[in-house]
């Protein structure tokens, strides 16, 4: 009777381990993504090519090119295109030379020459040509000496006045004093502060962000103002405008621009594709923790799981040794008194 209980136990701890060691096929790989996820902290980059793992394949790639085409978006499919060598994903050749045709220099400069000069002149944008030539006088003292009489005249007629142009407008024309007095040294800070003009007309900045920004230049917070810009300037430089905008709708205070600097840094030109295709998860982790969370709690489980079904199973095949007792001493000295 003993015998059978025995290897009842044995039989039952084994069956627990061998179903534990199933399990982990199962959760293992999650949780060593959810490991990867934990390394990668706050370099957006990794955390940009891990989620890309997951969601970008050769099908997605094809449509993401087709609709930008469709949508005469040039940069856009370029951006993938460039995405895709660097994953490996091939690319259909038909489908290349379109991008190519689509994001030559005579195509692009006969679409937006007039849109172009109607932003520059003005400011104002109503797509992309418009929104690159208002960009591009604000990178001139032009214009933030226009959007300043522009704020100005909303002022005189007692109609709102927006601070951060303000501020962003007075800060660009000393910025562009000393990039020509340093010969161009500070070129990243002055393209900086173009952009968040551009994403402030457009929208592209948020609330949070803009109230930080507003709140330090109000109050002449130099250090933290100049560093945040200085990520955007470098984000433009290193992806391009749009990439830059883009991104802008997913950084909600200022220390996050660094995280965008440094996927902007790492991506260069595949940078608007990443951020097209993976939006806020891009920069942080997002949706994925609580997936991370119920992959760790799975990981741990199953580990527990193994430890304990192995330590019953051992027991159990101890447990007929530890039974078979010695003669008590009562019982051995017996026949001597006897």
């Amino acid at each position: 009777m003993g015998r059978l209980i025995a290897m009842t136990r044995f039989l039952a701890a084994l069956s627990f381990l061998l179903a534990f060691a199933g399990a982990a096929h199962w959760v293992v790989p999650p949780g060593r993504e959810a490991l990867a996820y934990v390394v990668a902290g706050d370099d957006a980059a990794r955390i940009a090519d891990l989620q890309l793992d997951r969601v970008l394949d050769g099908p997605r790639v094809a449509a993401e090119i087709e609709s930008a085409l469709a949508a005469d978006d040039g940069e856009l499919a370029a951006s993938f295109v460039a995405l895709a060598d660097a994953r490996g994903i091939p690319v259909d050749a038909g489908l290349r030379a379109r991008v190519t045709v689509e994001t030559s220099g005579a195509t692009q400069a006969a679409r937006g020459a007039g849109r172009f000069g109607w932003g520059f002149v003005t400011g104002r944008a109503d797509d992309l040509a418009g929104l690159a030539g208002a960009t591009a006088g604000d990178l001139t003292v032009w214009g933030d000496v226009r959007d300043l009489g522009r704020e100005g005249w909303h002022w005189a007629r007692g109609e709102d006045v927006d601070e951060l142009i303000v501020g962003l407008s007075a800060a660009g024309i000393a910025a562009t004093g000393v990039t020509y007095a340093t010969l161009g040294a500070s070129v990243p800070v002055r393209t900086g502060l173009s952009v968040l003009k551009g994403a402030r007309r457009t929208g592209a900045i948020g609330i949070r962000l803009a109230e930080d920004m507003t709140r330090l230049l109000r109050r002449g917070a130099k250090g933290s103002a100049v560093r945040v810009v200085g990520d955007l300037g470098a984000v433009q430089g290193k992806a391009g405008t749009r990439a830059a905008l883009l991104g802008l709708r997913h950084v909600d205070e200022a220390a996050d621009a660094a995280r965008l600097r440094r996927l902007a840094e790492v991506k260069g030109g595949q940078t608007l594709a990443v951020l097209k295709t993976l939006g806020r998860g891009a920069l942080f982790i997002t949706e994925a923790m609580a997936k991370l969370a119920w992959w760790l709690i799975a990981a741990a489980a199953n580990l527990v799981g193994l430890i304990a079904s192995f330590n019953a199973m051992v027991v159990s095949m101890l447990r007929p040794l530890w039974r078979k007792r010695r003669p008590s001493l009562a019982g051995r000295w017996m026949p001597v008194l006897a």
